[in-house]
């Protein structure tokens, strides 16, 4: 459909709620929005009249078609039209990236409380801290109030496992308090530890600080001055995470401090949290020159931010003027998820206001440093074109190599770089199935063939600008005589090593493409070298070990490679399944009584055998 006749269209909508959905002429769709009037929103994108520019504008200019999903009110059109981002993912909409949700810490209500990392709130008498950005963070973070109060960090329960076993090295170097030794630490005594660490991730350190001082003086006077030694090592810990904490405004503030830039290359989101009136975590997200930003478009993202992230602050300052049905919309929404009072706010003086600013020029500055480093990568890829000679930009590299164990447990490691560095999550790993006595390049034709079967328009699956496999002449001939079979036109190089296994060369079959002169690129081509010889040998030896694993498993009486399978994925290691009891091993699907006794024989005569050959080497 022409502009023109799109508008018209346009004008027959009602000025009710709804979703409007425009479609390219493939018939893909590119945008997603939502209205409190359609007839008035969707007619503005077409009318003769409007002057849009940068992203608006071409998207604009891909319409094609539209469609439109009635509504009763706009709260309602909001939900919908984050259900349909989220489907459908449309070039045009600012989108989140990572859809594994937020981490929090929890301390959970038991006699000996404890801390786990945990992605879902449940109801409950359990205590949660965060959200945290990332899983990294909430590592982190938990792995210093845990040396700070020396708290345990091992699987034990307690106080079930009370008294069982000896303690383990962390004990003996100062780094847990081992209540895992009878009578060593009593349940009120490890309570009072997790809530001092409880406090300490609250952000209340300064009280947490005065209180221990006050103990370690009593500790000192009383003569006890290994316990004195201890806190005193336990306050330089607090003091430690508590200055990473930087104190920016009250310590009663809990707040969200959203700072934007944007321009027309792209755009940056720059996310501090505050808790106790300190910066306790920040998040950035970086948007490309097709997402449109603007305050419809803002509302939608952080709709489905907070819904995500699962936590909300009874006040967010934003440093970008939303328009007031769009803020009012918002704040309903964030009300409604939250169960209590939130305030959006854009702050206009003081320290929110100078905390807003900060954060849309971190915002800006991280754009910035991001726009350079891509531009270095971009004149680096020019340059490595130019060296290898090829017709288009090398945006996204695959590499190749095959790995085996004397021609068993063949496997090839597919890694993947995309504009000058890793996509470790695009990564493939193919389980050779057709080669067993050590042909290299039979076992690379089989991978490349069951590669290139995939549509390149399924998501991950895209077709590479390079090809890159580790081996000489002879690896990129039978490559090369693969894809020219299948009608694929991909560059083909191979990376030769010299007589130390080192990187010396790249080869197109023929002709030899010397690195020594180009520094740059022998460290590139180097790192992708080792990264896929060592992600391929990981695949090869997870291969062999799983193998070990079932094939002692088989020598089981009743047990066959599906039992062993069954049992592998069901205990995840052979150590867990000799010390599980019948009760457990006959929750495994196919193991009956007779099965579940003879695997516990089994590991008792081994352990048995173990231990004779161990009193026998004592006594010689």
């Amino acid at each position: 459909m022409t502009r023109e006749e799109l508008f018209e269209k346009a004008k027959l909508l009602p000025a009710t709620p709804g979703v409007y959905i425009m479609r390219n002429r493939s018939g893909r769709i590119i945008y997603v929005g939502k209205s409190k009037a359609l007839k008035n929103r969707v007619s503005s994108y077409f009318s003769p009249y409007s002057d849009h520019h940068g992203k608006t504008r071409r998207m604009v200019d891909s319409v094609h078609d539209f469609e439109v999903y009635y509504t009763l009110t706009e709260l309602e059109a909001l939900i919908q039209e984050n259900q349909f981002i989220k489907q459908f993912q449309p070039r045009y909409n600012i989108k989140l990236k990572d859809g594994g949700g937020y981490p929090y810490i929890k301390l959970s209500n038991s006699a000996y409380p404890e801390f786990s990392i945990v992605y879902k709130r449940t109801a409950g008498n359990d205590k949660y801290y965060g959200p945290y950005s990332s899983y990294h963070v909430a590592r982190d973070i938990l792995e210093t109030v845990r040396k700070a109060f020396s708290l345990p960090s091992c699987n034990k329960e307690f106080p079930k496992d009370i008294g069982k076993g000896r303690a383990c090295l962390n004990y003996h170097i100062g780094r847990c308090c081992a209540p895992c030794i009878k009578g060593n630490v009593s349940a009120d005594e490890y309570k009072e530890l997790t809530n001092r660490a409880a406090s300490l991730l609250k952000g209340d350190g300064k009280k947490l600080v005065a209180s221990l001082e006050e103990s370690m003086e009593i500790a000192a006077e009383g003569l006890n001055f290994e316990l004195a030694a201890k806190l005193r090592d336990c306050i330089y810990a607090v003091k430690k995470l508590s200055d990473k904490q930087q104190i920016v405004c009250s310590p009663d503030i809990e707040a969200d401090i959203i700072g934007l830039y944007a321009d027309d290359l792209g755009s940056a989101l720059s996310l501090l949290f505050i808790r106790g009136g300190a910066i306790v975590d920040r998040e950035n997200f970086f948007f490309g020159a097709d997402e449109i930003i603007n305050s419809s478009a803002l509302v939608s993202f952080f709709q489905r931010y907070y819904e995500l992230r699962g936590y909300i602050p009874k006040r967010i300052y934003i440093d970008y003027s939303l328009d007031d049905a769009d803020s009012e919309l918002f704040t309903e929404w964030l009300c409604d998820k939250a169960g209590f009072k939130v305030r959006l706010i854009k702050a206009e003086r003081g320290d929110m206001r100078a905390l807003t600013e900060r954060a849309s020029e971190n915002a800006k500055q991280l754009m910035l440093h991001k726009r350079k480093s891509e531009d270095r990568k971009k004149d680096f890829l020019i340059s490595l074109a130019k060296l290898l000679g090829l017709e288009t930009l090398p945006d996204r590299i695959e590499s190749y190599d095959v790995s085996h164990s004397s021609g068993e447990f063949t496997s090839c490691g597919m890694v993947v770089l995309e504009h000058g560095s890793f996509a470790k999550r695009k990564y493939r790993g193919f389980n050779i199935r057709t080669v067993n006595d050590g042909n290299d390049l039979a076992a690379l034709e089989e991978c490349i063939r069951r590669r290139f079967s995939h549509d390149p328009d399924e998501s991950g699956w895209e077709y590479p600008d390079l090809l890159l496999i580790d081996g000489g002449d002879n690896q990129v001939k039978r490559v090369r005589s693969v894809l020219d079979e299948l009608g694929i036109g991909i560059a083909v190089f191979g990376m030769v090593k010299d007589e130390h296994h080192k990187t010396r060369t790249l080869t197109d079959g023929e002709n030899e493409i010397s690195l020594i002169t180009r520094q740059d690129a022998f460290v590139f081509i180097y790192k992708i070298q080792e990264e896929v010889h060592r992600y391929s040998l990981s695949l090869m030896d997870a291969k062999r070990r799983n193998a070990v694993k079932k094939s002692s498993l088989t020598e089981i009486k009743g047990v066959g490679n599906a039992k062993a399978n069954d049992l592998m994925l069901h205990f995840g290691t052979l150590a867990a399944l000799k010390s599980a009891s019948k009760e457990q091993i006959l929750e495994v699907k196919g193991i009956n009584d007779a099965v579940a006794d003879a695997i516990i024989e089994y590991f008792g005569k081994e352990q048995n055998e173990n231990n004779n050959r161990n009193s026998k080497g004592n006594e010689a």
